[in-house]
């Protein structure tokens, strides 16, 4: 595709005069006579029409562009096809970090260096080529943050190999649904995902905002993994107390880059329960999700997981993965009035007081990686709120209240209950996957406090993570 690139480019410096054009149009205007005489002689009436008014398409063209321009939008067309095609498809015969993807686009970068050299360019071709450069050199310099931070997992899990130390990396999480083609069109039609795996057998499918793999310099994007929701995936999703402890998943969190279409999200079977500044979403199956609109290094942000004792499922998810992941506690921006709310980065709700964040990344990377994120339940966060944390949220409810056109179903005073009876029927969280530096498989089961749901920590050796993602991107070639 490259190749074909540079071809299309190179014929550009021999542009065809305007008049040879017209001759060669006008040649082609006869033949289309000739054929339309010819039909029109065996009573082709339908043929003649549509030779009509492919005439009519070429003249009105034609006098709307000159050739240069023409040129200029087929290879923008071009380009953003080639452009896509980097992103997913790698070159086989070069070496781990090699840089297909900023070689790519640095490639194109020069071309379009090139053509903007060129002194009969108009303002508007112009202008198009420089937004086209802009877009570029964005693209390079984001793939190479994202290379920094591959390097430096895929490193640090050797190091700590090295070390007879282990370390984990959070690949992806695992959740399951009574219809997975449904569930499967919805994060990849309305979430902006796309099916890195699927296997017919199983049932099973995977998705993720790009690559997994830890080889590439534009891979480390955590998937989400579907399975047939049966008999032994099926978790209660914190319907029983045990220990004292009550947990289910409050949501999976994304950051979508290029925007959320709403009819997109009906057109996939999902539903909106809120969308301004922030979408709260359900899945076909159930599965809440909250959506924002913004630029992140992977947009699978995190998983939010409500408890009725933080600190206990906190520590035994960390148990469960060894203690290799960290726990801090979320930091809660300062809302004293409607006026701070707006003066922050995002219309998201922050976390209530009390919550914790977990994540396998140093804690100056925290916000690079997958989180899990784990929030006191509703009680308790009414409880330990302040007298200004009840404002915000009153304010918060007034939003919410204007956005369902006044609706008075619910009672402002009662906390919002995300968690839908019939969901917990037709999906189950199952837990997370992680890749360690560990010479062997792992299936830790029961990580969280509340041992009534059947959470599992899957853990992959790094030599088979790869040979994973690697077997996935042949297959997809």
């Amino acid at each position: 595709m490259i190749a074909a690139s540079s071809c299309s480019l190179s014929r550009h410096f021999n542009i065809p005069s305007s008049s040879l054009l017209l001759q060669k149009k006008n040649a082609q205007k006869c033949s289309r006579h000739r054929k339309r005489k010819c039909h029109n002689d065996n009573g082709d009436d339908k043929e003649e029409e549509e030779e009509e008014e492919e005439e009519e398409e070429e003249e009105t063209l034609k006098r709307k562009t000159s050739p240069f321009s023409s040129f200029v939008s087929s290879r923008r067309r071009h380009l953003a096809v080639l452009t896509a095609a980097t992103l997913v498809v790698s070159n086989k015969s070069k070496s781990s970090f090699a840089g297909q993807v900023i070689d790519s686009m640095q490639k194109m970068l020069d071309e379009t260096d090139e053509l903007l050299k060129n002194p009969e360019l108009s303002l508007e071709e112009k202008g198009s080529l420089e937004r086209e450069k802009t877009f570029f050199e964005k693209q390079i310099s984001r793939v190479r943050k994202n290379g920094e931070f591959v390097r430096e997992q895929k490193e640090r899990l050797l190091s700590s190999s090295r070390n007879n130390d282990k370390a984990y990396y959070a690949s992806g999480i695992q959740i399951a649904v009574r219809d997975v083609k449904s569930e499967m069109q919805f994060w990849e039609t309305a979430m902006g995902m796309r099916v890195t795996s699927r296997d017919e057998a199983s049932g099973v499918v995977r998705l993720a905002y790009g690559r997994e793999t830890l080889n590439e310099d534009d891979g480390g994007k955590a998937s989400i993994e579907i399975h047939p929701l049966n008999s032994s995936s099926s978790s209660n999703n914190g319907a029983s107390d045990v220990n004292g402890v009550n947990e289910q998943l409050k949501y999976i969190q994304c950051t979508v880059p290029f925007g959320i279409r709403v009819s997109r999200v009906y057109e996939a079977g999902g539903e909106m329960l809120y969308g301004f500044g922030y979408f709260d979403l359900r899945s076909p199956n159930g599965i809440p999700v909250l959506a924002s609109v913004a630029k992140r290094r992977d947009s699978l942000e995190a998983v939010c997981v409500e408890s009725t004792n933080v600190v206990a499922t906190s520590n035994a998810i960390r148990n469960a993965s060894g203690n290799r992941l960290s726990i801090y506690d979320a930091k809660i921006p300062e809302t004293k009035t409607e006026e701070d709310r707006k003066k922050l980065t995002s219309y998201v709700p922050p976390p209530p007081r009390g919550s914790k964040f977990l994540t396998a990344l140093p804690y100056q990377e925290k916000e690079d990686g997958l989180r899990i994120d784990v929030f006191p339940d509703a009680a308790t966060v009414r409880a330990n709120m302040t007298l200004q944390e009840k404002l915000a949220e009153k304010a918060e409810q007034v939003r919410q209240k204007a956005f369902n056109s006044g609706s008075d179903a619910a009672d402002d005073d009662e906390p919002v209950n995300t968690s839908e009876g019939n969901s917990q029927q037709r999906f189950a969280f199952l837990g997370f996957r992680a890749v360690s530096n560990a010479n062997e498989y792992e299936e830790v089961t029961n990580i969280g406090a509340d041992k009534a749901n059947d959470w599992s920590l899957s853990v992959e050796t790094l030599d088979a993570f790869e040979a994973r993602v690697k077997e996935q991107r042949e297959l997809e070639q």
